[in-house]
């Protein structure tokens, strides 16, 4: 745990609230998961990226899958966003009512995921991991065989 940055934490949590979102109302009394028919689906996934960011980031010692998981998460991020203000402007259902506080903790949580992926990635410093040894430097060979002893 003690490896995890601001981003982790952020898209950990806005994974959890989006999951939290959906079971919540979104339009009047109904949910994300009762009204959404493959966008619910879609979301729920996002969510579990964006936990999974933070799992890779706390267990993997090397850079290359956390990297490669805050890549996947800006960019399914930004869709999740994009997923959440269509569904926002264009309801599915005349009478599905208002937008609740559902929708927009959804829309929330999308945006905390996508801004927890891009700081997770822009971070290259992993709290808890000793440093790399330094490089030895040595000459060239070209400059070696001119170099005076």
């Amino acid at each position: 745990m003690r490896r995890l940055r601001a981003g982790e934490w952020l898209a950990a949590a806005g994974g959890v609230a989006l999951v939290v979102s959906l079971g919540n109302d979104w339009y009047g009394s109904r949910s994300a998961v009762s009204t959404f028919t493959v966008i619910d689906v879609l979301l729920a996934l996002l969510a579990v990226l964006a936990m999974t960011l933070a799992v890779l980031q706390a267990a993997q010692d090397s850079p290359a899958k956390p990297v490669g998981a805050g890549v996947l998460v800006v960019t399914f991020g930004l869709v999740g966003v994009l997923l959440v203000l269509y569904r926002m402007i264009d309801e599915p259902n005349a009478d599905a009512g208002s937008l609740s506080w559902g929708a927009y903790l959804g829309l929330a949580s999308t945006l905390a995921i996508t801004v927890g992926g891009w700081l997770s990635i822009a971070n290259e410093h992993v709290p808890g991991l000793p440093p790399d040894r330094e490089p030895e430097l040595r000459p060239s060979p070209r400059i070696a065989d001119r170099a005076q002893p």
